[in-house]
């Protein structure tokens, strides 16, 4: 077999058909004697082996990819026991789940089968509202010490594996992990499987019988994320296999190709109709200002066009058997409809009729991996924008995504590369970042303290850009009766005693306005009476949160999604008779070149009200990624954010002044 540079080790297989289902495989009397973890020392269970067979078939003309997966686990604590002997494998779309078995194995060897009926079809859980159906069993009588074990067929109709992401580190720590790949070979087409380890060195796929070829890892430490850190799959081991052409590529080559076919494949696509012209010309009749035009022609995009992929376009069955496939931007904007790269294709075309420059741009996502150019694959740069030239720079622009103010991308593909169509070669250049202002949670906050200690009143949280959009994709899916569950939900988990009343969330659908949610709220004891003192602490909005940053210490880069600002107006009316006792100002502090921090505490002029006011601001410079090694730092930041919102203010009796 032949490899080449950049991407080793080089898999090509035959095709076969796949073979029934095994039995269960011997158990080694190691196994069963085992009384402590092999691999990580405080381990609740490791696995003893985590198995998969992968098989692409073609049959006829139908395609489907089948995985038998076969799992076995030692128990080592309680623990281990209550997270594992209970399993759910979820199915949704064309994802089915059949032929499961699973058994439980005594130290001493007994056998105790998972009966049939206690597999079950069921809801696996509720995410935004939303049912995920699945089996679920849980394995008989698991305690500690016992091995348990489940295999599981996975049928994937119209799919094969092709840039299909294997796993070597998961939860639990592995003994073994082994995948066995069984591609398509069709004579006719030049392609065969490759592979492309990441974060992991690998042996080769071996020859198996049957067509398969395989390989195992020993020894795998379980994968532990931690909060605020890079993607995952930019940490942990894992290996892409996919169909290619079995041919060497130098990276710089490749990418000027991709370019120069994007530009040839997307610009008849670009046509500039009639319909198009005109609705160009109307659209920036009166504007001057380039930025302006190309703001007006976006709105227009994303305001008069559905898209057909947003959960909030909502068809029967009948209207959208009626719809047609846009072949040009003409189509899109006789419809008034289509997919995110016909939204993307008319914008285009309309800047263009305007007298632009516009290219259909491809992108990376760094909320998935990081991307590196030197890995010449379009998978790891696979999304799609438009760029368009200014001044003789290029903005870029995404009016099939939903809540983008203008100007900005995703967050994802923030701070990263683009690759801008080109007929002489595709070019990188750099996509822009939002400066934490443009993702700001402004919250306010009205309230009056009685002499018992309680807070009442009412509170308005506006969230723009980033901030605003992960909301909105948060709540859009939900009625309004569970957006305010769910906020409710969060107000108690900090302030366990509080009542909400009177919720309103608005604009959670609205393209370019902020997501702002209003409420009144109650919080019983929210102050502390001692003596002939109330403590108060005026940041409401922090009460009871914790630092982000609590571990002592760290394995993975400190790595936030976008820079942010916050800014909190708090406004408390003191009770009557009470006064403030000379308070101490928080201490107010510029965060190195990353942010800022700072407060004032004011009385209004007859010293009734306390007003508090709060801002922090995080993200200048494009900081958001941070070595392991100066997390302590960071850390040490963070953790004085935390003490100073703690700061509290002290009231007395108006007597005790005089």
């Amino acid at each position: 077999m032949n490899g080449r540079a950049t991407i080793t080790p080089l898999l090509v297989v035959f095709f076969s058909s796949l073979l029934p289902a095994a039995d269960w495989r011997p158990i080694d009397p190691s196994e069963l004697a085992q009384k402590s973890p092999k691999v990580e020392p405080t381990a609740d269970a490791e696995a003893i082996f985590w198995d998969v067979k992968i098989e692409d078939k073609l049959t006829g003309s139908d395609l489907q990819l089948v995985m038998n997966h076969y799992i076995r686990i030692k128990i080592f604590t309680d623990r281990g026991k209550e997270k594992y002997a209970v399993v759910e494998l979820e199915q949704s779309g064309k994802r089915r789940i059949g032929d499961v078995a699973g058994r439980t194995i005594k130290p001493d060897g007994t056998i105790i089968e998972l009966k049939k009926d206690s597999i079950f079809d069921r809801d696996l859980a509720k995410t935004k509202g939303l049912k995920v159906r699945g089996k679920s069993f849980t394995l008989p009588n698991v305690e500690v010490g016992d091995i348990i074990e489940y295999r599981y067929r996975e049928f994937r109709d119209d799919e094969v594996a092709s840039h299909m992401r294997l796993y070597f580190q998961r939860e639990l720590p592995m003994w073994n992990v082994t995948y066995h790949v069984k591609p398509l070979e069709i004579p006719w087409l030049p392609y065969g499987m490759r592979s492309l380890p990441l974060n992991c060195e690998v042996p080769r796929f071996k020859p198996e019988p049957n067509g398969f070829y395989g390989l195992t890892l020993a020894n795998m430490p379980a994968f532990r994320n931690e909060r605020y850190a890079p993607p995952e799959d930019q940490l942990r081991a894992w290996m892409l296999i996919y169909y290619e052409e079995d041919k060497k590529i130098d990276p710089e080559k490749y990418w000027k190709s991709v370019g120069r076919d994007d530009y040839k494949r997307f610009k008849p696509r670009m046509k500039v109709d009639g319909a198009v012209k005109t609705t160009a010309a109307e659209l920036v009749a009166g504007i001057e200002k380039p930025e302006e035009k190309l703001a007006a022609i976006e709105t227009f995009c994303r305001t008069k066009i559905r898209n057909l992929a947003s959960s909030t376009v909502h068809l029967t069955a009948a209207e959208r058997k009626e719809i047609k496939v846009n072949n040009s931007p003409g189509d899109t904007l006789e419809q008034k409809l289509g997919y995110g790269l016909d939204i993307n294709l008319l914008f285009a075309a309309l800047a263009t009729s305007a007298g632009f420059d516009a290219r259909i741009t491809r992108l990376a996502d760094r909320g998935d991996t990081f991307f590196n150019i030197n890995t010449p694959l379009t998978y790891f740069l696979n999304s799609f924008s438009v760029a368009v030239k200014v001044d003789e720079q290029w903005r870029f622009f995404d009016p099939s995504t939903p809540y983008l103010d203008h100007g900005m991308l995703r967050w994802q593909e923030e701070l990263g590369q683009a690759l801008i169509s080109d007929p002489k070669g595709g070019f990188f250049t750099p996509t822009p970042y939002s400066e934490p202002a443009r993702s700001l949670r402004e919250r306010r906050g009205e309230f009056k303290l009685l002499p018992d200690g309680s807070l009442e009143g009412s509170v308005r949280l506006t969230y723009s850009g980033h901030a605003g959009r992960d909301r909105k994709l948060f709540y859009e899916d939900m009625t309004a009766a569970q957006q305010e569950e769910d906020w409710k939900d969060d107000l108690k988990n900090r302030l366990s005693t509080a009542e909400m009343t009177n919720f309103h969330m608005a604009d959670v659908t609205e393209p370019y306005k902020p997501l702002v949610v209003t409420h009144n709220v109650t919080v019983p004891a929210y102050a502390t009476r001692t003596g002939k003192r109330i403590l108060l602490q005026p940041a409401f909005f922090q009460r009871n949160l914790t630092s982000r940053l609590t571990e002592t210490s760290r394995k993975w880069d400190v790595y936030f999604d976008y820079g942010w600002a916050e800014d909190d107006e708090i406004t408390i009316e003191l009770p009557e008779g009470w006064v403030l006792d000379q308070p101490a100002v928080p201490v107010n502090s510029k965060i190195a070149d990353a942010g800022n921090y700072s407060t004032q505490v004011l009385k209004t002029n007859d010293g009734r009200k306390l007003i508090y006011r709060r801002k922090f601001e995080w993200g200048y410079n494009k900081r958001i990624l941070f070595p392991v090694a100066a997390y302590s730092n960071i850390k040490q930041i963070f953790d004085f954010v935390q003490e100073q919102d703690g700061y509290t203010i002290a009231l007395k009796a108006a007597a005790d002044g005089k």
